[in-house]
This record gives C-alpha cells, structure tokens and sequence, in this order.
C-alpha cells in the first residue's frame, strides 16, 4: 500500500472518528437537556371548591424540580386592585390556568395576573402551592371539581380536570 494511499485512509478515519464523537456528544447534550426537564407525573387538589373559601392546596408529583422555587415577584399591587398576601409571579415557570375561568402565577413584560402563587414547600419531586388572596375575588375566579385546569412548574406541564375538592 502506498503512503498517498495510506494517508488518505487515516484521513477517512480520522474524519469517521471525529463525526462519530461529535454524533456522540450531541446525542449527550439532548439526552442531558432532555433528562433537565422537569416531569409532572400527578396533580392533586384538596380543601373546599366554590366561592368564600380559602385557597385550595395543589400538590404536583414528578421529577426534576429542583431543590428550591425559582425567584417570583411579589404580586400584591395588580392590575385587578390591591391585595395583601397575594403571593408571588413568576413569569411562565410557576403558573396555573383554570379553563375559561382565571389565571394565576404568570407575568410578561405586560404584567402579572391579578392571582399570585404561595409555594408553600418545593422538592426535587413534590411542590406544593396555593393562590394568593386575589383567589375567589370576583366572578369564578375559584375552582370547581370538574373544572379544566393546565400548571406548569419550571416548565413542566401538566393538565387535567379538577376533582377531589369538599
């Protein structure tokens, strides 16, 4: 075999090796990025439904959390009016829309919800959340078993339908 001939094959090869690792690496990097997203696995609900009452409690089950909230803002002073104890926005990485009725927890550079969020403990798998006291202040602007609802936490998404409220 001659050199010319030689060389060019370890040039394929180095080539081979070189597109197999970058392959290899950004396989890495997707399955990494993959496993960082967090996974909603089951969303519960208890304390009482309809107007008048305190704040239900949301406990979300999954993985990938994370061992602390992200940072919110306070969300006391809103465009609905003023509250105290009205928790926190958090931009779209804690938030819970119930379908046709109200939002809670979400902020854009346009404002924040009239609703806040409370955390009231967060895990790497298990977070637990109430709404803030703007929660059951105008019209359905509480929940209801069989209401349609969509959470998301650090961007996790997860929705169903509201149930195992007294």
């Amino acid at each position: 075999m001659s050199m010319a001939h030689r060389l060019a094959l370890t040039a394929t090869a180095l080539a081979l090796t070189a597109g197999l690792t970058a392959t290899a690496a950004h396989a890495q990097a997707s399955t990494a990025a993959a496993a960082a997203q967090p996974s909603i696995t089951s969303v519960s609900f208890s304390g009482t439904h309809g107007p008048g009452v305190a704040s239900p409690t949301i406990t979300v089950n999954g993985s990938g959390f994370g061992a602390t909230p992200p940072a919110g803002t306070n969300n006391n002073v809103t465009s609905c009016g003023t509250y105290t104890n009205n928790g926190n926005a958090y931009a779209n990485q804690v938030y819970f829309i119930d379908d046709n009725n109200f939002e809670a927890g979400y902020s854009d550079s346009n404002g924040a919800n009239c609703i806040g969020v409370s955390v009231i403990s967060w895990s790497s798998n298990q977070v637990v959340l109430r709404f803030g006291n703007a929660y059951g202040s105008f019209a359905h602007w509480y929940l209801s078993n069989g209401d349609g609802y969509a959470l998301s936490v650090d961007n996790g998404i997860f929705g169903g339908t509201v149930s195992g409220l007294s």
